[in-house]
């Protein structure tokens, strides 16, 4: 036999040792990967790491019984559902709800006498103090002066 012939037979060759899967282990998978693709999509998880561990471990056990393309899908489905309800849950937060009116302050004025003896603000500083000396220029600055 020709090399192309050899490699097709080993690529359509049927696998001997898939096993039948029952139901409810099926199920239990799908409902895995489905949680883990939703996670990875919401929260947008690298696949780095501990993603691709359960990832794997999740797709060796299906491989035993030949579904991966089932939770592979499964897996697909869920991070798009996943990324879809974060953005949405990020578009309805920003929506801002209609508060209801709040009535304008009432201002009353004061009197022109009152104004006149206005206790100042806290921050202002008080009128009264004087300039400190050592903030002042030093003497040492302005050069030799002349003795005569």
């Amino acid at each position: 036999m020709c090399d192309v012939c050899c490699v097709m037979i080993m690529l359509f060759k049927k696998k001997g040792s898939v096993k039948p899967m029952d139901e409810a282990l099926l199920k239990e998978l799908v409902e895995k990967i489905s949680r883990l693709g939703y996670e990875v999509g919401y929260h947008h998880h690298s696949e780095i790491g501990w993603v691709s561990s359960a990832y794997n471990d999740l797709m060796g056990r299906a491989a035993a019984y030949g579904v991966e393309n089932t939770l592979r899908e499964h897996y697909l489905q869920g991070k798009a559902g996943g990324a879809e309800s974060r953005r949405h849950e990020y578009l309805t937060q920003g929506t801002v709800a209609t508060p209801e009116q709040t009535p304008l302050p009432i201002v009353t004025r004061l009197p022109p006498a009152y104004r006149m003896v206005e206790p100042p603000a806290m921050t202002a500083a008080p009128r009264s103090i004087e300039r400190p000396k050592m903030v002042d220029r030093p003497k040492a600055l302005d050069g030799f002066t002349l003795t005569r």
